[in-house]
Formats: structure tokens, sequence, C-alpha cells
């Protein structure tokens, strides 16, 4: 397995961290970023978005895991990822 790093998108609580997941087609998928620019660009436009609560009730993080550990993790858990490779685009979806 590879040792390279991810970056993906986090909240905590007082209890708990939870990592950010959109609706994909109707099944939670969680974002992993390969760069942390991408990232960090995907939470700046979820903050400048008004349809979105982020900045002003939630505060995302951008958060470096290791990337076989992070799909190991997914994996075993059951949830969807979707990997963002570098030359990927991602824009916040519609909020409905």
């Amino acid at each position: 397995m590879s040792s390279d790093s991810c970056y993906i998108l986090t909240t905590d609580t007082e209890d708990s961290m939870f990592v950010y997941s959109i609706d994909d087609d109707g099944q939670k998928s969680i974002l992993v970023f390969q760069k942390f620019e991408d990232a960090q660009r995907y939470v700046i436009m979820l903050e400048e978005d008004e349809e979105y609560n982020v900045g002003e009730h939630v505060e995302l993080e951008v958060t470096e895991v290791p990337l076989d550990s992070a799909l190991e993790v997914f994996n075993a858990k059951g949830d969807t990822y979707i990997l963002a490779k570098s030359d990927d685009l991602f824009i916040p979806p519609p909020t409905q």
C-alpha cells in the first residue's frame, strides 16, 4: 500500500470528529483529496455559498491523513468515497 497522504474535510464537536461527505446520486460519499490546496479551495467554495451552513454554523477543517489508512477505514466501515485527483475540479453540488 501507499504511504502517501490525502486530505479529508472534518468538523469537530466536543465528543467526536465527523468526516464531511456529499450526496452522490442518493448515496453519501466522502471526498478524499490528493492535494491540500484542492481541499482548501473546496472549503472556501462552501463558505462563500450562502446555501451552505459552512462558516456560519459548521467549521470545516482540512485534515491530513495517510491515504492507505483512510481508505482501509472507509472500506471496513462500508463508506463510499470519491478520490479527487490533482487534475480533478470539484465544485459543491447545489443544495436541494
